[in-house]
């Protein structure tokens, strides 16, 4: 006589689809990286193009040279104007996951928690079940002497 948890498909099933989830989080972890770090390169470097810019200012500078620089900041400005929306969308879909994991977890904590309660109940049911045997043997040891 073995336990078996009535439950046991459901408690797999659930368990799979949060390790789905994970998956689904680790990759919207990733690209929400790969947009931040791109923005950060970006501001990285239109820093240092400005502060190059502002050096040639103290110096004597060809306006062309001006022109380029400034027309090459303005690039830069608009290509991270366009990733901010990606990054917020990305940190959406990041938060979302984040709370289907945090449901999906509470799921499979509920059918572990009952699972261990059933667990229990089985255990107590045996240990009764054998006390009750080893008082019946204890009774007919005694019919017997």
């Amino acid at each position: 006589m073995s336990f078996q948890f009535s439950m046991e498909k459901v408690l797999s099933v659930k368990q799979k689809e949060k390790e789905s989830i994970e998956l689904e989080l680790g990759e919207a972890v990733q690209a929400f990286e790969s947009i931040a770090e791109e923005i950060y390169s970006l501001l990285k470097r239109k820093e240092d193009v400005e502060n190059h810019s502002n050096q040639q200012f103290q110096q004597k500078i060809v306006v062309n040279d001006l022109q380029n620089t400034q027309r090459f900041l303005l690039s830069m400005t608009n290509k991270i104007k366009e990733l901010q929306p990606l990054l917020q969308r990305a940190r959406e879909r990041m938060q979302i996951i984040q709370q289907k994991l945090l449901q999906q977890t509470i799921e499979v904590k509920k059918f572990e928690k009952l699972k261990e309660k059933q667990l229990h109940v089985y255990k107590m049911e045996v240990t009764s079940y054998e006390n009750k045997q080893n008082d019946e043997f204890s009774v007919l040891r005694y019919a017997k002497s």
